[in-house]
């Protein structure tokens, strides 16, 4: 069996580029081929004004962590019961990649499928995806 497949929101990249110890785990998992890490065109552009508006001397280290995440398609068609446009977006993204799992660290729009154990992805925060899977 290949590496997980892990779709990352643009929350998560944003954080990821301000660094902590579940941050360089994950990286470190993709690193080692553990893990692939993807994302979408939306999310890094949603991270990247973040960035910007925020923590402009991040941007270095996004534009780093970048070269670990694969790039996969939009869609923006995208229309999921429960989930705002541009979540919606992502996550379609995420399932037609083909992520076993979508980090995020929004709680409020997904917490629902979070709690879905039949979610596919499933969706996880950083820290409750590297817990569950004991690394």
């Amino acid at each position: 069996m290949g590496p997980l497949k892990v779709f990352l929101d643009a929350n998560v990249l944003f954080s990821a580029s301000l660094g902590g110890p579940a941050f360089e785990l994950l990286w470190e998992l993709a690193e080692r081929g553990r893990v692939e890490l993807l994302t979408s065109p939306y999310a890094l552009l949603e991270a990247e004004r973040n960035l910007d508006r925020k923590r402009s001397e991040a941007k270095k280290a996004f534009l780093r962590r970048l070269r670990r995440v694969r790039l996969v398609p939009d869609v923006p068609e995208a229309d999921l019961p429960g989930l705002p446009p541009g979540d919606a977006i992502l996550y379609a993204a995420a399932r037609r990649a083909g992520a076993d799992v979508f980090l995020t660290g929004d709680r409020r729009h997904f917490g629902r499928l979070m709690e879905d154990e039949g979610a596919l992805p499933r969706v996880r925060t950083p820290r409750a995806f590297l817990l569950e899977e004991g690394r």
